[in-house]
């Protein structure tokens, strides 16, 4: 029996189904950009309670294991095994995809439990090991209730997350796109309300009030699903045991990948506990274009790749994966730019309070500096592993991860423990590898599906490099001149109006570029903005695999 959603008709856009790979990743892309905003706004709040004080390293380093655990089963296993052997099973018995859907809750949950309560335990223990000696006793039991909050929001957030995959499986992308929202509003509110009172215990808590949100936001949406969860654990389901078969490969990929940034931070430590905090604010700055648009579009793609993942669709497959890396590329290397240049007053916009000093400034867009030379291929590696998960092949990507990450942290100890380097030689480790990481995954990529037509692959993306480069050019000659003859950029509105100035004359080129040169991406871009209604109430009857790609 072929499952069509059409069932699913109902008078508010929050719960429309998104059928297209840039419908969805817009819906997607918008809520991220708040997010973000939110997640700055966060950012700076804490920099305002808090400064660069040793508490806000020892929350960031509590932090750690939490997010390492989420990542691990949400990230590595849900967000991308999930959805394509739900997606597979539902087109032809919704009952049997419902009930392996409630297998793979219950062992994902069970898991959870098990494993957080053995981190619960020895958390202590884990802070001394994370913070290389560097804390004080006293410290590490700070470190170890954090964590121990922590790890209670993250089963809640887990949860959450497992709703989410749910709802866009059947392309319902808006509604859990705004949990992340309410998560990033309970930290707020943990650090701006109960900051005051209970000190660096107000943003752990916060994140518990966030991840119960970011839960509850997304419950109305269910019952327009049908989806009804029964808790058992069926190990000789078919679902589960493909699930169970493609899982190890990809929670061993995100391991890696957060143990790399496990050991960056202990090795931030090292060269001084505010560098901890160095280190994260650069992070949420460079992640917001791979945020908003990498991962957007790489979120968005995977449901369609999975539809022609089979031989008589292997053409459609690279057309349609070559079609969304240019698109993603279109969009996210101009913002990698911007991060260049405009480096130093994005930190001081974003983080200028009085309790982050000049110093902090510079250390921080150093390393944003760094980072950002790798944003475009942070953005790819996103829609190359989600490529592979298409094709159920969850090995290849592990198998470049180790390689990866072992050159990432060897080059890292080198840096800090060999050179005495600063914390930015680390973000310039993660782009070197980050770029190795695209390239030997494209390559093994081609491979496995007969091969790119080396021309449809290169040419746009040296189209969009070439504007970028000259957009870089306009970027850098305009913000020298009005900070050294015109403003007086101590003055928040002078260098908000700076930056401004610079960000329009940038983009302004680019776009002039990429017409000039007839990059495809801008055409498809703006004949998709003209016809794109996110407000549309009204839903096409199409099936869960249905695929409508904007021509």
């Amino acid at each position: 029996m072929k499952f069509d959603i059409k069932n699913l008709k109902i008078g508010s856009f929050l719960l429309n189904t998104q059928n297209t790979i840039l419908s969805a990743a817009f819906i997607l892309a918008v809520t991220a950009g708040l997010n973000a905003g939110l997640g700055f706004l966060k950012g700076r709040f804490l920099a305002q309670y808090f400064g660069v004080s040793n508490d806000l390293a020892i929350f960031y380093t509590a932090d750690r294991i939490p997010y390492l655990i989420y990542s691990v089963l949400v990230v590595g296993a849900i967000s991308t095994v999930f959805i394509p052997v739900f997606a597979s099973i539902l087109k032809h018995n919704k009952d049997e995809a419902f009930k392996t859907a409630s297998s793979i809750m219950t062992a994902t949950l069970t898991f959870f439990l098990i494993l957080g309560s053995v981190v619960f335990a020895i958390s202590p223990w884990i802070i001394r090991m994370l913070s290389v000696g560097k804390f004080t006793e006293a410290e590490i039991n700070l470190g170890s209730n954090l964590m121990r909050i922590m790890l209670a929001a993250q089963l809640i957030l887990v949860a959450g997350s497992l709703v989410t995959s749910i709802l866009q499986s059947f392309k319902i992308f808006l509604l859990p796109a705004l949990a992340p929202l309410l998560y990033n509003v309970g930290m707020i509110i943990g650090i701006v309300v109960l900051s005051p009172i209970f000190g660096i215990y107000g943003p752990a808590y916060g994140v518990v009030i966030g991840a119960i949100l970011h839960f509850c936001i997304q419950l109305p949406a269910l019952p327009k699903t049908g989806f009804k969860f029964w808790p058992n654990l069926n190990l000789k389901d078919k679902g589960v045991r493909n699930v169970a078969t493609l899982i190890p490969p990809r929670i061993l990929n995100v391991f890696l990948a957060n143990t790399v940034d496990t050991i960056n931070n202990s090795l931030a430590i090292i060269v001084s506990a505010p560098s901890v905090i160095f280190l994260k604010f650069a992070t949420q700055l460079e992640s917001f274009p791979v945020n908003l648009f990498g991962i957007s579009i790489a979120s968005a793609s995977l449901p369609t790749l999975a539809a022609l993942s089979d031989k008589e669709n292997s053409e459609k497959f690279k057309e349609t994966f070559l079609t969304s890396l240019h698109q993603m590329m279109f969009l996210v290397m101009p913002l990698g730019m911007i991060l260049l240049i405009l480096r130093i007053p994005v930190v001081r916009l974003v983080y200028g309070v009085s309790n982050f000093p000049w110093e902090a400034t510079l250390k921080t867009s150093y390393a944003l500096a760094f980072f950002s030379i790798s944003i475009f291929s942070q953005s790819a590696n996103l829609l190359i592993t989600r490529a592979f998960y298409a094709l159920k092949d969850t090995k290849t990507p592990v198998l470049v991860s180790i390689f990866t990450a072992i050159i990432n942290v060897v080059i890292s100890l080198i840096f800090i423990l060999g050179f005495k380097l600063e914390v930015w030689s680390i973000a310039f480790s993660y782009s070197l590898t980050s770029i190795i990481d695209m390239v030997v995954q494209m390559y093994l990529l081609g491979n496995k599906v007969g091969g790119f037509n080396a021309k449809k692959l290169l040419v746009p993306f040296i189209k969009i490099a070439y504007s970028t480069l000259l957009m870089g050019v306009t970027l850098y000659f305009p913000i020298k001149l009005l900070d050294n003859i015109v403003f007086d950029t101590t003055r928040t509105l002078n260098l908000l109006v700076l930056t401004g100035i610079a960000g329009i004359c940038g983009m302004s080129t680019y776009i002039i570029f990429t017409k000039l040169l007839n990059v495809y991406e801008i055409r498809l871009f703006y004949r998709f903005v003209t016809k794109f209604n996110p407000f549309k109430t009204k839903i096409a009857s199409v099936s869960v695999a249905t695929v409508e790609e904007v021509e």
